[in-house]
């Protein structure tokens, strides 16, 4: 299972900002079965969560095979 951390500084964004967040998030996970991943093709050794760069997955949907 992969999870993905959200953290908002709460002084800076509103209650709309958040459920925008939501919103974008449940659209996300209703369209998931036809989105595909990313995997990591080169990572600095420091600071990898900024200029780590990536490429789509070649994903095959096995139901329509």
């Amino acid at each position: 299972m992969d999870l993905v951390r959200l953290a908002m500084p709460r002084r800076v964004y509103t209650r709309s900002h958040a459920d925008y967040v939501v919103e974008t998030l449940a659209e996300i996970a209703a369209a998931s079965d036809k989105l595909s991943g990313y995997r990591i093709v080169w990572e600095p050794p420091a600071l990898r969560r900024f200029t780590t760069r990536f490429e789509p997955l070649n994903w095959v949907d096995s139901s329509q095979a």
